[in-house]
């Protein structure tokens, strides 16, 4: 049996077939696309450290093979989209959509049973293709809240110009996303960092947080998590600019996706109560990123990012290194929701090496995942029974820091 503890932090991160972190990441699905677009052309698709191709056939069934034909090694990203599958545009092999070779124009022997081309099983759901690489049968595909729940769903991919493309690893990634007190001192949506308790929960770190814009005479308590391996799940609110118009709550899901041990990027989706009048949803910060003037004498690699949210973070995250080496890192008591994901991480990719199902992985088909994301808001004398305890916990923390 492996522990936790025997297993170093390379061993964790690496994102290959066949290591320990590779083999535990792989027993997730994983968003491998935008279902939009996914249309008449094979989307070239990279994700741990797998190069593959996802098309729709004529017939419309969707499928993802290794992007290059046994026959040569040409890409299928070329390839011509056929009823049942996809033929290479170098010599015509003929692919089914299982990843059988069904034709080979120039051979007398057109099929070819002996050759095993990858092949994963996908999904589409919530305006996402998800893929599945890990050992059959596969688990179910979880249908998280904000792939399901009522409501407008805008779904993105990271931008490489404006952030949430990151050349480092993916833990990096995902670290950021758990850590709570960079929100103030690199993005400063909060005026001090606010109390916070992280707790285990059956899906990953959930953290309560002490949210200081409660309503006067009320306290209120921020709900949001990270879903394991990889996803930010939050909400996040658009204060109205009239007084007396209500406050919109939107719903997002943030997945990091590890490309290969040293690059990762984010798949996004934010679920509005209605479609916002807006046409660019997430485009602005981009925009600003390109048009900013940089001094001739900053010689920082991204130059000026204060201002910038994805800028920020993708500044801060890189220069940690290509795959950071946690060995000298000095973490304190404001990083414990970062070493609990850690634990647990640890604790999942142990778990696979003997065998197990790590946590996360659905044994069974559920209609909806509910991951319980929010704001919790009272009268500040009318607290529930069942929260009393936490958020005594939390402003005495709070007094303390």
């Amino acid at each position: 049996m492996i522990r936790p503890s025997d297993l170093s932090w390379d061993e964790v991160v690496r994102v290959g077939a066949g290591t320990p972190g590779g083999n535990y990441l792989r027993s997730f699905w994983w968003p491998v696309a935008l279902a939009d677009e996914v249309k008449d052309i094979p989307v070239p698709v990279k994700i741990l450290g797998e190069e593959l191709v996802l098309f729709r056939d004529l017939s419309g069934h969707l499928s993802l093979l290794g992007a290059y034909c046994a026959h040569r090694r040409a890409s299928l990203e070329y390839g011509i989209i056929q009823d049942n599958g996809i033929r290479c545009a170098y010599h015509g092999w003929c692919y089914d959509r299982t990843g059988k070779i069904v034709d080979r124009p120039a051979e007398p022997i057109k099929t070819a049973p002996n050759i095993n081309h990858p092949c994963y099983p996908v999904r589409e759901l919530g305006g996402f293709i998800f893929a599945y690489l890990g050992k059959r049968p596969a688990p179910p595909l979880p249908r998280y809240d904000v792939l399901v729940q009522d409501g407008f769903r805008v779904v993105e991919r990271g931008d490489p110009d404006g952030g949430k493309a990151y050349k480092c690893n993916w833990l990096q990634g995902v670290e950021n996303t758990t850590d709570t007190t960079h929100l103030t001192y690199l993005h400063g949506i909060y005026k001090s960092c606010p109390a916070f308790k992280p707790v285990e929960g059956d899906y990953g770190v959930k953290l309560y947080i002490l949210e200081p814009r409660a309503q006067p005479g009320h306290v209120a308590i921020r709900k949001r998590g990270t879903v394991l391996p990889t996803i930010n799940r939050k909400s996040r609110e658009l204060y109205p600019k009239n007084p007396g118009e209500p406050t919109t709550t939107l719903q997002q899901a943030i997945w990091v996706i590890p490309i290969d041990d040293t690059h990762c990027e984010e798949m996004r989706i934010t679920v509005y109560p209605e479609a916002p009048a807006e046409k660019s949803y997430h485009g602005g910060y981009v925009k600003q990123a390109k048009q900013r003037e940089r001094k001739s004498y900053d010689r920082r690699f991204y130059g000026e990012i204060r201002g910038n949210v994805p800028l920020e973070d993708k500044a801060m995250v890189e220069s940690q290194g290509a795959i950071v080496d946690r060995n000298l890192e000095h973490p304190g008591w404001g990083d414990r929701a970062i070493l609990l994901l850690r634990k647990m991480i640890r604790d999942g990719v142990a778990a696979v090496a003997n065998g197990e199902l790590p946590k996360g992985v659905l044994k069974e088909d559920l209609a909806m995942v509910d991951l319980d994301i929010g704001i919790e808001q009272y009268p500040a004398d009318a607290v529930p029974q069942s929260r009393q305890e936490l958020l005594a916990e939390l402003q005495e923390q709070a007094a303390q820091i």
